[in-house]
Formats: structure tokens, C-alpha cells, sequence
């Protein structure tokens, strides 16, 4: 029983059952946010028992095909989709008290991450990447801060709407970090103070260039070493399997030579 658990949990079949039944989860809770007929509402609510029930069918498999169970609970991604798939079978009234617990189930969709090998990796980077880039976010934060504290000092009597307080300064710069409409924010003030370009450009050229591009390298470079240490992994398995299989090899020569000699 196992053993055929762990080939259907292996199968490329069985794998892609799962994601398209995940897909087509999606789509279902993306459907009902629209004007539904009651027809069209019970179907749906039938369709996300099943795909519930689909779902507790599909970590049983996946648990009893363990080969050794304590390692199912080991990894974060199965301890993941677990809580995904329990939270799923509470039964929750449709009324804003059970708000919360209706929008768990929309995290079901989530589970696509731990069936595609590319998201996974791209998690675990982040994951793995969180302290170098929370270094790097308090040192823009810091410079952030500094230029929030000056344009406020500066330019508050000439649009307290936008640089009244720290606080208010601090939106404003986060608008012009995302480089959206950030001239709008720019051309009132240059017509008062000739050299606010020079505020904002460099601002720009240290936040929302150099900074942002800093996290960006950083979040590549824990990508690609995950995958050398990956490859890393593969090849070791690799060579203790060529290893194991020269050390057969060269005991059934020997017994071969004994039973010759004998």
C-alpha cells in the first residue's frame, strides 16, 4: 500500500491532477466575487466541497506514501499545505464573523507554489535572502527618513498638504520612490525653490535607483546560490550512487573469483 501511495504521489499524472485542480479552485473563488444566479451559487458551493474533499484525498496520499513519516512533517512546504487543506474543512456561515476564516480558503490557491519546483525557489530565496535585505531596507528607511525630516523643514509652509510633518513628508517620498507622477510632486515646488530638482534627483538616484537595485542583486544572488548548492546536492547523490555501484560491482568480481579458485 505504500509503495503504491509513494508511485501515484511520485507521478507526473497525480502532480498535474493537483495543479489543475488548484487552477481551477482559483478560478472558482475568483467567480464567486460576481453577481451569481442561485443555481450558479449552489454549483459553486458543491464544486468547492469536492475540490475540499479532492484536496484531503491528495495529503493522505501524499502522507501514507512517505517513506518515512517524520520527514512529511520536516518539510515546511507539507506542514503548509496541511494547514491550508484543515483550515478548508472548518465549516464557516457566510456572515462577516466568520470573515476571517473565509478568507483562509483563499489562500488555497497558494498551494500552486508548493506543487511548481521554479516558485518554491523563488521563495526559499526570499526566505533566505530576508536578513541581508532587511539590512538593506533600515538603510533606506534611514535615507528615507533624512530626506522626509529636510522636506519637511523646507518645504512645509509652501505645501503643507504634502511635507506638513515627518509622517506626511514620508508618503510623499514613497510616491516619488515608485516613480509614479513624482514630477507632479516636483514642478510646484521648483517654481519656488529653484534647486528642488536637485532634492529630488538625488533622491532618486539613491533610493529608487541605487537602493532598489541593491535588493534586486541581492534577492539574484541567493537565487543562484541556491541552485549551485542544489546542483551541489545532485551531483554528491550522484557520485555516492556511481560509488555504491562500483563497490557491488567489485564484490561480485571477487566472488566470482573466489568460486573460480574454489
Amino acid at each position: 500500500m505504500k509503495k503504491t501511495f509513494f508511485k501515484i504521489r511520485e507521478s507526473k499524472v497525480f502532480q498535474y491532477t493537483v495543479l489543475l485542480i488548484i487552477i481551477f479552485n482559483a478560478f472558482t473563488i475568483g467567480l464567486n466575487t460576481y453577481e451569481l444566479g442561485e443555481i450558479s451559487r449552489i454549483l459553486i458551493k458543491y464544486l468547492d466541497y469536492l475540490i475540499t474533499i479532492f484536496f484531503v484525498i491528495e495529503i493522505t496520499i501524499r502522507f501514507i506514501g512517505e517513506p518515512k513519516k517524520s520527514n512529511f512533517l520536516k518539510n515546511g512546504w507539507n506542514i503548509f499545505d496541511t494547514i491550508i487543506v484543515l483550515v478548508s474543512l472548518i465549516p464557516i456561515p457566510n456572515n462577516s464573523s466568520f470573515l476571517l476564516f473565509r478568507l483562509l480558503r483563499v489562500f488555497r490557491v497558494l498551494r500552486v507554489i508548493s506543487i511548481i519546483p521554479e516558485l518554491k525557489l523563488i521563495i526559499e530565496s526570499l526566505i533566505g535572502s530576508l536578513k541581508r535585505v532587511f539590512y538593506v531596507s533600515l538603510l533606506l528607511f534611514i535615507i528615507l527618513y533624512i530626506y522626509a525630516t529636510i522636506g519637511s523643514i523646507v518645504f512645509s509652509d509652501n505645501i503643507p498638504s504634502r511635507w506638513s510633518d515627518v509622517g506626511v513628508s514620508m508618503i510623499t517620498l514613497f510616491q516619488v520612490l515608485t516613480l509614479s507622477s513624482w514630477e507632479q510632486v516636483m514642478l510646484p515646488l521648483q517654481d519656488v525653490h529653484w534647486w528642488a530638482w536637485i532634492y529630488f534627483f538625488s533622491f532618486i538616484i539613491v533610493c529608487a535607483i541605487t537602493m532598489l537595485n541593491l535588493l534586486i542583486a541581492i534577492l539574484v544572488d541567493v537565487v543562484v546560490n541556491q541552485n549551485d548548492k542544489k546542483e551541489d546536492v545532485a551531483n554528491m547523490k550522484l557520485r555516492n550512487n556511481v560509488e555504491k555501484l562500483n563497490e557491488q560491482f567489485s564484490e561480485e568480481i571477487n566472488l566470482d573469483k573466489l568460486k573460480r579458485d574454489q
